[in-house]
């Protein structure tokens, strides 16, 4: 199953349910960040060896949106949330319009 969000344009979205994918994420990669990454059952996350700057997305189970971090570089460590459920790691600039409080349009498709 596919998921996209839809922002000023469809971006696609990998889940991340494997020890090591949710240990790599985006750290030490190097190419133009394309699609976002989704932490299910997840409260905090770091930036730590990113090699591009990232947006991050905050949700609950229902996707409305608790947080937004725009244009986060490395190093930075985001704090838990008490009602977080998803974290999306998204290509930078791609969240300025989001705003707090309102719901993640998600879509998902069948392949």
């Amino acid at each position: 199953m596919e998921k996209y969000i839809i922002l000023d344009k469809k971006i696609k979205v990998r889940t991340l349910d494997k020890f090591i994918d949710r240990f790599k994420g985006y750290r030490m990669y190097l190419y133009p960040i394309k699609e976002g990454l989704c932490y299910p059952k997840k409260k905090m996350i770091n930036t730590y060896f990113n090699c591009q700057r990232i947006d991050i997305v905050v949700t609950d189970k229902e996707n409305n949106i608790l947080a937004i971090y725009n244009n986060i570089k490395s190093e930075k460590f985001i704090r838990p949330r008490l009602k977080a459920y998803y974290i999306y790691l998204l290509p930078a600039k791609s969240t300025t319009h989001l705003k707090v409080n309102t719901k993640l349009k998600i879509v998902t498709k069948d392949k």
